[in-house]
């Protein structure tokens, strides 16, 4: 095909075209990486939807780390060692209570 030899109609016809093709194909490959998706978490057991939801917590921050420390007395309060310290922490810390020994 030589594009000179077309009319601006016929090129805007083929552009045209061409994105549409684009598409299709764009849509198939995610099609074939969405069945790709589902056979592999299916490998280990799970369905893509509970996979989504662990994602989608973490993306939301609703998910906690480890906690790696817990509260001398009370251990139900607990820290992963990351972001702000608590309160709790602290006030540990300065009644001379080594981080060490609150590890969990």
């Amino acid at each position: 095909m030589k594009l000179e030899e077309l009319s601006r109609e016929e090129l805007i016809d083929l552009r045209a075209q061409i994105d549409i093709q684009l598409e299709k194909r764009e849509a198939q490959r995610k099609a074939d990486a969405l069945k790709a998706i589902e056979e592999a978490a299916e490998k280990y057991g799970f369905s893509l939807e509970e996979l989504a939801s662990v994602t989608s917590k973490r993306r939301g921050g609703l998910m906690k780390g480890v906690p790696k420390y817990a509260h001398p007395e009370d251990k139900t309060k607990t820290w992963t060692g990351k972001g702000r310290k608590p309160k709790w922490f602290d006030e540990a810390l300065a009644a001379g209570i080594a981080p060490d020994t609150m590890e969990i």
